[in-house]
């Protein structure tokens, strides 16, 4: 059995792989042929795709009354985005920053984390608490498509656009085979997500190793799998928008949306215990975000090395 679930793993790894590259290539291209900022693409399509897995854990773990899995889950793959993910792609190449980022989608980012905290400070997130999350983030996503729908209006992308375009020889003729690689592309991480998480547990399992640790780390990693792929295969590509538009896009996601809707569940329980090995260590990682990439507006081998650093520290401080 532990062959099959090792085989397993080979194919979700292989899924994860192809679908990253399909969903970063079709959404830079829809960009790209719609006039589209790419940063919104990263902000969005990539973004909300890539973390769906995160959603259907915690509403799954919600359900069945399981409210550590949920806060486990979101809090870690925030850290995970931050320290395991910029950090990898920034290894693969470093990725520039956009200041439009730097300006609004990060504080934001850390604006919602820090709200989760406060909601959080007599050890449960309600109904009303969850209710605030989830109105607030679809307040942001409002904005963005009416922001969207502005800049593609002023034409400030058009004429990339129209050199990309004409240097493609157009190739442009069918853009749904674009729509369809960002499709199939998110397909194939959410499938190759889930393969890799079900084959890691039971390898865990076989192995002996403590549930709780499991679910502290693969869990959350897992997760986190379909951001990681697309993250390094945007910045192999030089697309730097892309791959912090979506760690950040995903995080604003994950602490809005995911943590809002398993909270209008079940209210969410935190210990003392994990707002300070899990809720803190992501505040830090988000905040430490911002000044790395303020350093010549790019996220730089040696910063992606740090925050890498840091992730290993937080892995041995939970486990």
């Amino acid at each position: 059995m532990v062959l099959v679930d090792a085989l397993l793993f080979l194919v979700g790894l292989t899924s994860l792989t192809l679908g990253a590259d399909w969903l970063v290539t079709g959404a830079s291209r829809v960009a790209e042929h719609r006039g589209v900022s790419p940063l919104l693409v990263g902000l969005t399509v990539v973004a909300f795709g890539t973390s769906a897995p995160e959603l259907v854990v915690s509403i799954t773990a919600a359900i069945r009354n399981q409210p550590g899995i949920a806060i486990g889950n979101v809090m870690g793959s925030t850290v995970a985005n931050v320290g395991l993910i910029v950090g990898l792609g920034a290894m693969v190449r470093p990725i520039a920053v956009n200041r439009k980022l730097l300006q609004r989608e990060a504080p934001l980012m850390v604006l919602v984390l820090a709200a989760a905290m406060v909601f959080a400070s007599n050890g449960v997130i309600g109904t009303v608490d969850a209710a605030v999350l989830m109105g607030a983030f679809l307040l942001y996503i409002v904005y963005l498509i009416r922001w969207g729908k502005s800049e593609t209006a002023t034409g400030q992308f058009q004429a990339a656009r129209i050199e990309a375009h004409a240097a493609a020889g157009g190739r442009d003729r069918r853009p749904y085979l674009n729509w369809l690689r960002v499709a199939f592309g998110t397909a194939l991480l959410l499938a190759g997500a889930s393969w890799m998480i079900d084959s890691a547990e039971k390898i865990a399992v076989a192995y002996q190793v403590p549930e709780e640790v499991v679910g502290a780390t693969m869990v959350a990693v897992g997760t986190s799998l379909p951001e990681l792929a697309s993250t390094i295969a945007a910045a192999a590509r030089g697309l730097g928008d892309i791959a912090i538009g979506n760690v950040i896009g995903s995080n604003i996601f994950n602490l809005g949306l995911v943590l809002g809707v398993a909270g209008m569940i079940t209210p969410l329980e935190l210990s003392a215990s994990t707002v300070a090995t899990q809720v803190v260590p992501a505040m830090i990682f988000c905040l430490l975000l911002i000044p790395l990439a303020y350093t010549g507006q790019r996220v730089t081998r040696a910063e992606g090395a740090l925050l890498l650093l840091g992730y290993g520290v937080f892995l041995y401080q939970i486990l």
